[in-house]
């Protein structure tokens, strides 16, 4: 009976460790500038970017057929006041709504993995954002 109990509690705190390590993701402040002049020491972390809503759409960020990610499967969003890398947005994220009302000029964070092909398709998949007017 108590190995039982052991393993059940075992089992359960090992369940838990990936749950507490998702909930206290850290994400390093930057801006596309900084990404895009020191790409190799952000690629593949998580970063957040605050910048000024430009446009979304699923259209523009199609231009390169061979990409880590299905963009089919993103909105593609922009950041300004220049915008030097992709954002994507997973199409079933539970903010789409907030994505698609939000007005051009509103002051958007973005939180996400930061990547890149070669020097010039720089993409951030995001995992939330937040209006910070």
């Amino acid at each position: 009976m108590r190995r039982l109990i052991t393993l059940l509690l075992v089992a359960v705190f090992a369940v838990s460790l990936p749950l507490t390590s998702i909930a206290a993701k850290e994400y390093t402040p930057s801006s596309q500038a900084e990404l895009t002049r020191n790409m190799d020491d952000f690629l593949e972390k998580d970063v957040s970017i605050e910048g000024t809503f430009l446009f979304t759409g699923s259209d523009f960020c199609y231009q390169i057929r061979k990409t880590k990610i299905n963009t089919r499967d993103y909105f593609c969003f922009a950041l300004g006041p220049v915008n030097l890398i992709r954002f994507y947005l997973k199409k079933n994220h539970i903010q789409v709504p907030e994505l698609m009302g939000l007005k051009k000029g509103s002051k958007i964070r973005a939180y996400g993995k930061f990547d890149a092909m070669g020097r010039d398709y720089k993409f951030l998949v995001v995992d939330h954002f937040e209006v910070v007017e």
